[in-house]
């Protein structure tokens, strides 16, 4: 039950990061967009950032990490710990698997598969559901 516990923890700490980044990483953009200015520097800016929050809490994988690319961001924003249903975490071998229910926009589910590492609880990859299908996503 402990384990449960804290991979759930880690899942939520980087929900939560990644909420705070992209909404202020959205609001940002939109003023840019609004006054008619270049956002270039707005994504130099964020970059970082989102880099530091991957790298906190997932292992560095090119598909996982493909969002530095390509920052994206909505409104609502992906993630939101208190608005998503996180299920039960399973454990899956040395791994556990969480699933995550989106409350807003595309309702989509995603399931995060983390391990524990000297670092703590990682997420090593997140899938997105399609149909009766997952495929592997980035964060």
């Amino acid at each position: 039950m402990e384990k449960e516990v804290s991979v759930v923890e880690a899942l939520k700490g980087f929900m939560s990061e990644m909420r705070d980044w992209e909404t202020a990483f959205r609001d940002e953009q939109m003023s840019l967009i609004d006054a008619d200015k270049d956002t270039s520097d707005c994504d130099k800016k964020y970059e970082p950032e989102l880099k530091r929050i991957l790298t906190k809490f997932s292992v560095s994988d090119e598909r996982s990490w493909a969002r530095l690319v390509d920052l994206g961001c909505g409104s609502p924003p992906t993630y939101d710990p208190e608005r998503d249903v996180i299920s039960k975490p399973v454990q899956e071998g040395k791994n556990y698997t969480v699933v995550v229910e989106q409350m807003a926009r595309l309702k989509a589910v995603y399931k995060f598969v983390l391990k524990n590492t000297e670092n703590g609880w990682l997420i090593v990859r997140k899938e997105t559901k399609n149909g009766d299908k997952w495929k592997k996503a980035a964060l």
